[in-house]
């Protein structure tokens, strides 16, 4: 069967053009065209484009003229044939219609049939084919349906009762086509109201003082809207029981949603989901209205749900393991700069050929003779070290000028030297360790992911930046953070989850009493994205959300949220880790060393290994030079007894 769409434009010749639509004119009945009409100049501005959907043709020819003269761009889309095929088609109808809305500034989508299985059809391939957005208006123009009936249809299902939808309806006893709308949300729950009717001698008449088009999401009532979140902390936690039994929570989004709903006037009803699969699927099938825990913004997330106004940047990052500190005796010359230690060597070369020249010339025979049993060498590192000669020893203004300046010299030096040492001793020093995600990826270490940061992962795949690729390449999936965590205290990998909540497990799970942790968390954020709830695609109420989520951000509650819960989830951290640290210096009251809680230490061997090796270093090069020296006096003692020997 053959699907012909059809397309009368008026003032948008573009749009026809675009479509390559032919154009036609069909027959129809004059109280259709004018009841349509009629609501169309009280709802609809005349630059407003319509779109026609219908299964038949006949009695349409007065529809669409009232529509071309009332001044709107027209299209109209037409299935042939029986029931079966009408709904196989559909999609293919509900696409093209799709791609009209997506070129118009405003639509007003008008179904005419008198099958209630077509209209039911729609509703469901309108939803799946995501056709309508709340902006955009849906007028369903039917006959002959009783009030039961009419309340059926619009209440059955989610587009005519939750998007921005009203029914014509001509009522055969009366004569009359009335007009309804399907409010989701009143004092008295759902309803189905009379908004106006229709009549060729008076025209269109309200029964109430109230738009064609009433807001819907403005104000619940009271109503148990469903909401899911999953349960990390600080976002959602567990804080205990209410007196009727159920369970209460706190957190950032707890409070954030908490607000909102008190501002749109619903309950909330939670559902705990378990991980994002349960959560997306709940959206889709419409179990769950909004997900009130923050996700970050990526295209494998927004294929299937929409989401919210930004509620914060993304902090998905990564977590490993410090890396080993650096051999301590390296420490002895970490206090000064490779440049520094060169500067000084080169000046312990040249200043005793100086000071040897400056005494020869100055005739002092005097220190001459001081010189030639005391190495002027030696004399130069020992005043270096505070142990040189003194200045008296010198006659001459020059040489001693020479020693002044080289003794300052030494006391700067070897002033900073010493009080930067102390530093370097007690304050370990840590090699380079990863910090950006591209800086991971050339480390080459494993990758950890829970079954929630799998769209990332896929993200990761696809991206086009080889970092992400490279990371991507060397993932294995975990259950929990708890076991990710786990996996990076026994092993070199990295475990990528969510910024805060993986703060929170290192302290309290991975942290000592005296608040030392193995692991510490990167400083950038790998994806650089915002986050914010979820809802299903063109949810109608999404508007009302994003309004009172924005007064929030804008009135500083999301931050004040933010710390309060950041800092209650420390604090009670901090409290078990006192009660550890006050146990464990109970039972080591009689050790000899107790933990105090003091985070000064005495220095070890380990902080002072380098002066050790120093001084093993020194012992090894005065032995080799001792055996030497007594190699070479008992080669020269023959010699010398020879010498003395007495010719006969």
């Amino acid at each position: 069967m053959n699907l012909d769409f059809l397309i009368v434009v008026m003032d948008v010749v573009a749009l026809g053009a675009a479509l390559n639509l032919p154009l036609t004119f069909l027959g129809s009945q004059e109280s259709l065209g004018g009841a349509v009409r009629g609501v169309l100049e009280a709802s609809s501005p005349n630059s407003c484009t319509v779109m026609v959907v219908t299964q038949h043709v006949d009695h349409l020819s007065t529809l669409l003229q009232e529509v071309r003269e009332a001044g709107h761009p027209l299209a109209l889309f037409r299935v042939e044939g029986g029931v079966n095929t009408t709904h196989s088609d559909l999609p293919h109808l509900v696409s093209s219609a799709r791609k009209v809305r997506q070129k118009s500034w405003c639509v007003t989508v008008v179904v005419v049939s008198d099958d209630p299985a077509f209209l039911a059809s729609f509703a469901q391939k309108s939803r799946s084919g995501r056709l309508l957005v709340w902006e955009s208006r849906l007028m369903l123009v039917t006959r002959l349906l009783s009030l039961p009936q009419v309340n059926t249809l619009l209440q059955r299902h989610w587009t005519f009762s939750m998007m921005n939808t009203m029914l014509i309806n001509l009522n055969k006893d009366s004569a009359r086509w009335e007009v309804y709308t399907h409010q989701p949300y009143t004092p008295t729950g759902s309803r189905v109201l009379l908004l106006a009717y229709w009549t060729p001698e008076s025209g269109l008449i309200r029964a109430r003082n109230a738009s064609l088009f009433p807001e819907k999401f403005t104000n619940f009532h009271g109503a148990h809207v469903p909401v899911t979140a999953l349960i990390l902390p600080p976002f959602w936690k567990v804080i205990g029981r209410a007196p009727d039994g159920s369970i209460e929570y706190s957190g950032r989004d707890c409070l954030m949603m908490k607000s909102v709903a008190r501002a749109l006037n619903f309950t909330i009803v939670l559902l705990r989901s378990s991980n994002i699969d349960e959560v997306m699927a709940r959206l889709e099938d419409g179990r769950a209205m909004i997900f009130a825990f923050r996700v970050m913004l990526i295209p494998q997330v927004l294929a299937r749900v929409d989401h919210t106004y930004f509620i914060d940047r993304a902090t998905f990052t990564f977590s490993m393991l410090k890396p080993t500190i650096i051999s301590r005796w390296q420490n002895l010359y970490y206090p000064l700069q490779m440049e520094v230690w060169a500067a000084t060597l080169a000046l312990l070369v040249v200043m005793p050929g100086l000071l040897y020249v400056l005494v020869y010339a100055s005739g002092n025979q005097r220190v001459r003779a001081t010189l030639k049993t005391r190495s002027s060498v030696l004399e130069i590192v020992g005043m270096l070290l505070g142990q040189g000669l003194l200045v008296t020893l010198f006659r001459d203004n020059s040489t001693r000028m020479l020693v002044v300046v080289w003794l300052v010299f030494a006391f700067i030096i070897c002033t900073a030297y010493r009080g930067t040492l102390t530093a370097f001793l007690t304050v370990p020093k840590y090699p380079h360790r990863p910090e950006t995600i591209e800086e991971l990826a050339t480390t080459g270490v494993g990758v950890r992911f829970t079954q929630n940061a799998t769209r990332f992962l896929k993200y990761f795949e696809e991206s086009k930046l080889s970092a992400y690729k490279s990371v991507s390449s060397r993932v294995e999936i975990v259950d929990s953070v708890m076991a990710g965590l786990q996996e990076v205290s026994e092993n070199k990998i990295a475990f990528f989850h969510e910024r805060y909540n993986t703060e929170l497990y290192i302290t309290q799970y991975f942290t000592d009493p005296d608040g030392i942790s193995q692991f510490y968390v990167a400083r950038q954020n790998v994806i650089p994205n915002y986050a914010a709830y979820m809802t299903p695609h063109d949810a109608p109420y999404k508007h009302s959300l994003d309004y009172w989520l924005l007064r929030i951000i804008e009135s500083g509650l999301k931050e004040k949220f933010t710390d309060d819960m950041v800092r209650e989830a420390w604090q009670e951290i901090r409290q078990k880790k006192k009660k550890q640290r006050e146990d464990l210096q109970e039972q080591q009251t009689n050790s000899v060393v107790a933990k105090s809680g003091d985070s000064q230490k005495p220095l070890s061997l380990t902080h002072l290994q380098g002066a050790l090796l120093l001084l093993v270093l020194g012992f090894i090069l005065g032995g080799v030079t001792f055996v030497l020296e007594i190699g070479t006096v008992e080669h020269c003692r023959p010699l010398s007894s020879q010498a003395n020997v007495p010719s006969q």
